[in-house]
């Protein structure tokens, strides 16, 4: 069957791929169509021709699939923010599970990927601690001010976000408010707004992890849902098997987040981070709370553990948290020349995170458990802790 643009077909949605976009088949055809749940029956215009596949819009739904559910936000399928919300919490959980397996199998080329059940959030609504809003002028003279849209060109103008922790929203009713009845900026502008956190914030934000409250930059980074971050530290500290004598080594460590609970637990821990500012508030943090085992460096990745390694500094555990664009292959090399016991990988995409476990179990690292945590309901992204051992 010839497929033309805006030809409408009827079509069964077999799964839901990483990034969170449908997929069918008309014919020999993949298609992939947004806003869609496993089991649905949709008529599909097609939208987009690519050589080994298509891309659909849903025209209607022919058949609903038990996995739907009604999206709680009004935004939600225009807003970029989410793509999951017509999706039930549980089968959120099963789907993102089954995306880590076949990131594995695909770009890690590894059989069988040892993924273990993935840790669901405990909220699934008004988790997120930190939203980066944006403020543009509109042609009518008004003030839009939200997030941006699922096309990425322009901002949609929200009243509240339902997955945003509710002093957010608070603090962005009061910012709207008063740039839509003052003077509003003449250019686009972004607002940075933390969770029980007065904006704008001066510099540094306390977080409060489990009984530690750790200073970070305002404008740094930090992990982002505020029920789960504590999980996520304790199932990373015990994955990496610390022992009294271990000496680790904690890159892309931000503002000290794993260092400090890693830091009691092992002989020593030697953080390492790009930024100037999270170096000194890591710093900062391990004073405040008499920590003495652990130092912290200011510095690209990739140099940094290339000078460690010219001086044959034991290490026992490689803990990466990297951004997620992933490590370099020097960053790689460099971490194997460290000839470490074990490597324990954190990241928020699978794919780059795949790709480089590639290259670790190449040099001779065997991939032993691949733990997922719901840091971001709703939305297609995906934490996993990796755990490789030499």
């Amino acid at each position: 069957m010839e497929i033309q643009k805006g030809k409408i077909v009827e079509l069964t949605i077999e799964s839901v791929a990483f990034g969170g976009t449908g997929v069918g088949r008309v014919g020999p055809m993949v298609v992939f169509v947004p806003f869609t749940a496993s089991g649905d029956v949709v008529e599909t215009r097609i939208v987009e021709l690519k050589k080994t596949f298509l891309i659909g819009e849903v025209v209607t739904i022919r058949s609903a699939s038990e996995e739907r559910t009604e999206p709680l936000c009004p935004y939600f399928s225009v807003c970029g923010g989410c793509q999951y919300q017509h999706i039930r919490y549980e089968a959120q959980l099963k789907t993102k599970e089954r995306q880590v397996g076949e990131a594995f199998e695909r770009i890690g080329k590894i059989s069988d990927p040892p993924v273990k059940g993935i840790i669901p959030s405990p909220l699934s609504f008004g988790y997120r601690g930190k939203a980066e809003f944006h403020g543009i002028p509109a042609p009518d003279g008004t003030f839009h001010m939200g997030f941006m849209d699922t096309e990425g060109g322009r901002v949609v103008d929200i009243e509240r976000c339902p997955i945003l922790e509710d002093s957010i929203n608070s603090q962005f009713a009061t910012i709207k408010k008063r740039l839509t009845s003052g003077k509003a900026p003449s250019r686009r502008t972004r607002y940075i707004v933390w969770s029980d956190s007065a904006y704008p914030a001066e510099g540094f934000v306390t977080r409060q992890v489990g009984d530690k409250a750790l200073t970070v930059p305002a404008g740094g980074f930090f992990q982002g849902n505020v029920s789960l971050t504590e999980t996520l530290v304790e199932r990373t500290i015990h994955i990496c098997d610390p022992k009294e004598s271990d000496r680790v080594l904690d890159a892309c460590c931000g503002s000290g987040l794993f260092s400090i609970f890693m830091a009691p637990k092992v002989r020593e821990v030697i953080g390492i981070e790009i930024s100037g500012s999270s170096v000194r508030c890591a710093t900062q943090n391990a004073e405040k709370l008499g920590i003495t085992n652990v130092s912290f460096q200011r510095g690209d990745i990739e140099k940094v553990l290339s000078g460690i390694a010219a001086q044959k500094t034991r290490i026992d555990t490689v803990l990466l948290d990297p951004p997620r664009t992933g490590c370099t292959e020097g960053s790689i090399d460099a971490i194997n020349s460290l000839q470490p016991r074990r490597v324990v990988y954190v990241s928020c995409n699978p794919t780059t995170q795949a790709r480089d476990i590639r290259h670790f179990t190449e040099k001779g690292f065997h991939l032993e458990l691949l733990q997922p945590v719901d840091m971001f309901p709703q939305t297609q992204h995906i934490e996993v802790i990796a755990s490789l051992v030499r």
